[in-house]
């Protein structure tokens, strides 16, 4: 434009990096047309990709111009709000444009490019058959993107974070919070508008007030946003917090009502499901009277005490001698039947209360002795997952505030960074699994049954998570112990603890047989029968040769279905199942194959025998139609149907090495190695090698020495490969997470905790949400690590929040009326979060009226962040990982000897974070 309106610095403020990105995409364009002109010759254009995008520039320039974004599209907003002729010139040129498209929408196409790839590579790969030459160039393209966008993304974040912490310490009123706030030490977890509940004595509403809950990693805090006008112009508006309270973050404590002792008498009767859609307590108005948490609760002890009452009644009138219109037994019945369903109402209306409602006991001054005193505040999400994910994220920042995590991770590229440490796994705990005296015995494998199983005495609320149970096996020289550990929400207990014949060598969990049945014959009494493939059960394979079948759930402990010994009684070193089969690898080179019987308990006579060689079988993995077998330093992949070796993967060429574990992920499986530190890494369609990663050079930069070390345990689980070592140490390597190639993209991390000994398992407690727990359990992966992401990964699509009963609490009730229905609202979500490049499917939508800039002038108060994060759906923010060896230890440069009540069998607890990108 002549006269220019926007001068030099402001033009390079808005187009930040764009050249290079442009000179990125030109010489994509140039390789792409290279490979069209030589298309009939090589077929393949994954390579392409993989060439273009894997170039460091690529990602400085995209991260600049990523976290360069809102500064330009603020640049923006303020000319078009201070310099109408600016504003027509853009208007101007989105209407002489082919495609009508505006500047804002052009500036986004950076952002949305790599999603786009993302999700065109996967298409394409849906449409590439197996064996194509291009197959796995194009799964090296896709892994290479998503590590591309996993980067931006974490460079993004980071920014996003100091820069957020640096505008609320600009607007907060406080000046010694402002202080504290620049200090450097301190991010922003997430920030969320909620609606703070002002109750009287009765539990009745008498005020709400819209506040803006900050949460850092070691602070809370809570404000008011108010707006102040700019003096350039009176459309541009910032805002303002007027703080009302900072505390520190590690003395916040959520009262949960259904967690109370008190609270719990109400468990005996059927629990009631959540609605699907509830309303928000919001913009109260003044003559409505709403119940209060407290008076909820109340009024449910009170219909408890008169269901008693009655009970005693009742009993009194089956005395009486006489009889009497209205005083017999069938009235009382009545009296029963409607203080039940009013109490089944009661519940309703408390889950639908709590499931938007957090309610935080906050630490005050002490008083005028010194005594520490406490305050209450209650705060109203818009959405129940909001509810979900702000508590996960609260209790994640204060494990990550526990000493024993302040150290917790070794890793050269933290380089003392703060923010990056978000991804580091916290320590939830360590604890011994058996019985008190017992020391010699030794963990030797476990298994994990994810079937979420609660008694009828503790039902946690509505949205909790639910874990299952953990079956860790132990040895002496001579016979075996079974620990069962529950994780109910996530605290782990030993419930359960006994001896069996033998040492035990292997565990795998069978689950339960998919059920395909019609529903006019699910009433016949015989078809709903009770089936041995009905319920979850834990298989043992053993050193004397024996497979047992323990029935695995809370009810019934201790309860063994089979037992039955293997061909020669050859010792079972390795099992894989399914619901219908059964595999063992035996010690003498064999594999066994068994089936379900017609009653659903398993045929003791194998159904096939497969010898594969002389060595013994160390790990089996069910992989789709095949089954892997390690034997030796060679993989055999069978085919489950005709019982065949299809192919033969030779994993070292060095004589002696042999395989000891695998572990699948996407297209790619990890191979280790019973001797040495190296992990290898196969493509698992054409077998090719694709990567080597010795796990010495992390641990041997924290350990002093060279001491020997091996591989003793591997899982693959959210973006991580853990590998458990021989010298107690576990270390994290970073992968990634879609179904392309899980090839380790940076150096690793190594735990400062530590076993006394190897470490003899590591496995994920999947946990699920209780709403949700029976469509899980027909869902779940049979192998230990889901191929795509983990039913905990996404909550449900979640409807409105809470609307609490308006119910007079001193009306009469006739006993025989039906429950009423409750009214509905609906709300939006108020979520945060960060631009998404990795999972932005839904960004490639192109909707011109959502990205005119001068639409946003309407109303300067919103913002490009707060319009995402109004439409993001909350995840589950972490998972569970445990690791079981002898004892625990924290890892100092001066070694010394471990005592002996050190060396008793121990797991650790993991949480790993799900950061929410």
């Amino acid at each position: 434009m002549e006269p220019k309106i926007l001068s030099e610095r402001k033009l390079k403020m808005v187009f930040y990096r764009v050249k290079e990105i442009l000179q990125c995409h030109s010489m994509f364009q140039i390789a792409l047309a290279s490979r069209v002109s030589e298309w009939d010759s090589v077929e393949m254009i994954g390579d392409v990709f993989v060439a273009s995008f894997s170039k460091s520039m690529v990602l400085d320039a995209y991260s600049e111009y990523v976290n360069n974004f809102s500064t330009a599209v603020a640049v923006l907003k303020k000319t078009c709000a201070t310099k109408p002729a600016f504003l027509e010139f853009l208007k101007q040129c989105q209407e002489s444009s082919p495609d009508r498209i505006t500047l804002y929408s052009l500036m986004m196409k950076p952002i949305q490019r790599f999603p786009q790839f993302i999700l065109l590579l996967q298409d394409m790969l849906k449409n590439t058959s197996k064996g194509h030459p291009d197959r796995l160039p194009l799964q090296m393209a896709l892994t290479e993107l998503e590590t591309l966008a996993e980067k931006l993304n974490e460079r993004k974040r980071d920014a996003d974070q100091r820069c957020e912490i640096k505008q609320i310490a600009k607007a907060i009123n406080e000046r010694y919070l402002n202080k504290l706030l620049s200090s450097g030490n301190r991010y922003l977890i997430r920030s969320d508008d909620m609606i703070e509940t002002v109750y009287n004595d009765r539990g009745e509403i008498i005020k709400t007030k819209e506040r803006r809950i900050f949460m850092l990693n070691d602070v809370l805090m809570c404000a008011t946003v108010s707006s102040r006008t700019s003096h350039e112009s009176s459309a541009i508006a910032s805002q303002r917090y007027l703080l009302k309270w900072s505390v520190p973050l590690g003395h916040v404590e959520v009262i949960e009502y259904c967690n109370n002792p008190g609270a719990g008498e109400h468990s005996r009767y059927p629990a009631v499901h959540v609605p699907e859609s509830l309303a928000v307590v919001a913009n109260v108005k003044p003559n409505k009277v709403y119940m209060g948490p407290g008076q909820l609760y109340q009024d449910l002890q009170n219909l408890l005490h008169d269901l008693n009452v009655i009970g005693q009644i009742t009993q009194l009138i089956g005395n009486l001698k006489g009889n009497y219109q209205n005083l017999n037994q069938s009235v009382a019945h009545d009296w029963t039947s409607g203080l039940q369903r009013l109490i089944l109402k009661k519940e309703d209306e408390i889950r639908a209360a709590d499931c938007c409602r957090i309610q935080l006991q906050l630490p005050g001054k002490q008083d005028k002795s010194g005594r520490p005193t406490f305050f209450t505040a209650v705060f109203n999400t818009f959405t129940p997952a909001i509810k979900e994910s702000w508590i996960n994220n609260l209790q994640m920042a204060k494990l990550a505030l526990e000493e024993e995590n302040h150290m917790g991770w070794f890793c050269v590229e933290d380089d003392g960074n703060q923010i990056k440490k978000e991804k580091h796994p916290l320590l939830v705990g360590h604890m011994p699994v058996l019985v008190a005296k017992q020391q010699e015995f030794k963990i030797e494998c476990a298994a994990y049954n994810p079937e979420p199983y609660l008694s009828n005495e503790s039902q946690p609320d509505s949205f909790s998570t639910v874990h299952g149970f953990l079956w860790i096996g132990s040895c002496t020289n001579q016979m075996g112990q079974i620990a069962i550990v529950s994780f109910q929400n996530s605290n782990p207990k030993v419930i359960e603890c006994f001896n069996v014949e033998s040492r035990i060598l292997c565990m795998a969990y069978i689950p339960v047989e998919e059920k395909h049945q019609e529903p006019s014959t699910a009433s016949d009494p015989e078809t709903t029968a009770v089936r041995a493939s009905d319920v979850p059960t834990i298989c043992l394979g053993t050193e004397e040769g024996s497979v047992s079948i323990y029935k695995s759930s809370q009810g019934s402990k201790k309860v063994r279905l089979q037992h039955f010994f293997t061909p020669e009684k050859s010792t079972v070193m390795s099992l894989a199942c399914t619901s219908q089969s059964l595999y063992a690898g035996l010690v003498n080179g064999t594999v066994v194959s068994y089936t379900r019987a017609e009653d659903g308990s398993w045929n003791t006579e194998p159904q096939k025998v497969i010898k594969l060689g002389i060595l013994p079988v160390r790990s089996l993995l069910m992989m789709e139609d095949t089954l892997w077998a390690a034997s030796g330093g060679q993989v055999f992949i069978i085919n489950v149907e005709t019982y065949a070796v299809e192919k033969q993967l030779e994993a070292h060429q060095e004589e002696g090495m042999v395989i000891s574990h695998m572990a699948v992920a996407g297209v790619g499986i990890w191979v280790a190695f019973t001797s040495g530190s190296t992990l290898r890494l196969f493509h698992t369609e054409t077998l090719k090698h694709l990567q080597d990663i010795n796990i010495a050079a992390p641990v041997h930069s924290m350990l002093p020495g060279h001491q020997r070390l091996s591989v003793t345990s591997l899982l693959v689980c959210h973006g991580l490969l853990m590998v458990g070592t021989s010298l107690g140490l576990v270390v994290a390597l970073p992968v990634p997470r879609l179904q392309g190639i899980p090839k380790v993209t940076g150096r690793g991390m190594v735990s400062y905790h530590a076993h006394n000994g190897p470490v003899k398992f590591i496995v994920m407690a999947t946990a699920f949400h209780k709403k949700d727990q029976d469509k899980s359990r027909d869902s779940l992966p049979p192998g230990p690590e889901p191929q795509d992401e983990d039913p905990k990964d996404e909550l449900p699509h979640e409807g409105p929040s809470s609307c609490l009963s308006q119910s007079d609490p001193d009306a009469a009730i006739w006993l025989g009326d039906s429950v009423g229905s409750m009214t509905q609202k609906s709300d939006q979500s108020s979520s945060s979060g960060s631009l998404s490049l990795s999972h932005g499917s839904s960004s490639l939508e192109h909707k011109s009226e959502d990205s005119v800039i001068y639409d946003l002038l309407k109303d300067p108060t919103i913002s490009l962040r707060g319009k995402a994060r109004r439409h993001k759906r909350a995840k589950a923010s972490s998972a569970l990982v445990v690791c079981g060896g002898q004892g625990h230890r924290r890892v100092h440069r001066k070694a010394r000897q471990p005592h002996q009540e050190e060396l008793v069998s121990s797991v650790m607890v993991w949480q790993i974070p799900l950061l929410n990108i």
